[in-house]
């Protein structure tokens, strides 16, 4: 009896141990990044609770929404430009000015833009070189059958 329900506690420890070692990959799309894990489809808000649970990849993470959210309002004084430049240009007005705010608004916003996707792309990448890649198996050992730990 006893050892039928050690049997059975190996088995479900191995099966727990290779069901949680699922990597993250990222492919992407039209209007946005799609992720996956091993081959079924995630959501954003799913991936950032696997990211929030390991500690290097949280803080890539954080820095990645911090950096879109910059990107996003220097996109937002990029668009003020544009219209404080094109009323300018209605009016008969210098556009000089204006066009220097579009062209370093728009480097900003390209700029944080390209830095919070590497930043995504670091925050998975280390999320999956920290998964616990212990596997415990019944098979051959040095000396014959037994219990298997590989790291």
């Amino acid at each position: 009896m006893k050892i039928s329900q050690f049997v059975i506690s190996v088995l479900f420890v191995a099966f727990i141990t290779k069901v949680t070692a699922q990597e993250i990959t990222v492919f992407p799309g039209f209007w946005s990044e799609k992720y996956y894990q091993d081959d079924t489809q995630i959501s954003k808000k799913q991936v950032e609770t696997l990211m929030l649970s390991d500690a290097e990849a949280s803080t890539y993470w954080q820095k990645s929404k911090n950096h879109m959210t910059i990107a996003w309002v220097a996109f937002g004084a990029e668009v003020g430009f544009l219209v404080w430049q094109l009323n300018r240009g209605n009016n008969g007005d210098s556009q000089t000015v204006p066009l220097i705010g579009v062209l370093g608004s728009a480097g900003v916003a390209i700029g944080f833009a390209l830095s919070s996707s590497n930043l995504k792309k670091k925050a998975i990448l280390s999320y999956n070189n920290n998964l616990e890649t212990n596997t415990l198996y019944l098979g051959p050992t040095q000396d014959g059958l037994g219990l298997s730990l590989s790291f």
